[in-house]
């Protein structure tokens, strides 16, 4: 994973993170201290991994790092700002979105209900504020503690198995929420945020509206 990060970071650095950039694997290895065939074999396999996109190029290939790589860069950078900083609160911003319904299907699961209210201290409403995020305030999340993170177990009910969900406690104002989302999830642009009233009404909010949550470090 190591020389995946150098290379991804060594591209980013020549603009690769926001256009199609003319690379030479000669140079590109020199400057990774490593050969041009090993550096030919790194973008070969970071393509295929779906890191990095490939075209042919006038004088060779163009290389342009996909949402994935990014997503890799910006969390080396949220654990480096964890371990050279000191715990800070982190905020993280979004606009308000309309949903599918879902949170409300799943928050009426006795199974995950009871779990919430036992781990997080409150009794959910009936549905969530969902907030459409940035890849940059997503990453944000990797900031946050690992002990903040509140996990709810899966369970069996209705003849189906529901997975294991995590809860990241925060405050939107002076409103206790949670973000909630499945563990094995996905890249996701959109937020789900758990609490005991409607955010909606209780906020004034609708769509289209941009909403600051806060999460603290742990006492």
């Amino acid at each position: 994973m190591n020389y995946i990060i150098a290379t991804l970071k060594a591209l980013a650095l020549r603009g690769a993170n926001r256009q199609y950039i003319s690379v030479s694997t000669g140079e590109l290895g020199e400057e990774l201290g490593v050969s041009q065939q090993t550096a030919s074999n790194r973008l070969v396999a970071m393509a295929q991994a779906d890191l990095v996109k490939r075209r042919r190029g006038m004088h060779g290939q163009d290389i342009f790092i996909t949402r994935e790589g990014m997503g890799l860069l910006r969390k080396e950078l949220a654990d480096y700002q964890r371990i050279f900083s000191e715990p800070e609160i982190v905020s993280l911003s979004g606009t308000v979105a309309s949903g599918l319904g879902e949170g409300q299907y799943y928050l009426n699961k006795p199974g995950y209900r009871n779990q919430i209210i036992e781990k997080l201290g409150f009794t959910p409403y009936d549905g969530t504020l969902n907030l459409k995020v940035t890849d940059t305030e997503l990453a944000k999340l990797s900031m946050v503690n690992p002990t903040l993170r509140i996990r709810l177990d899966s369970f069996h009910a209705d003849g189906r198995t529901y997975g294991e969900a995590e809860c990241i406690p925060m405050k939107i104002g002076e409103i206790q929420c949670a973000i909630v989302f499945p563990k094995r999830s996905h890249h996701t642009e959109v937020l789900e945020i758990i609490s005991s009233v409607h955010l909606r009404t209780r906020m004034g909010l609708k769509d289209g509206d941009t909403v600051t949550v806060i999460i603290e470090p742990a006492d």
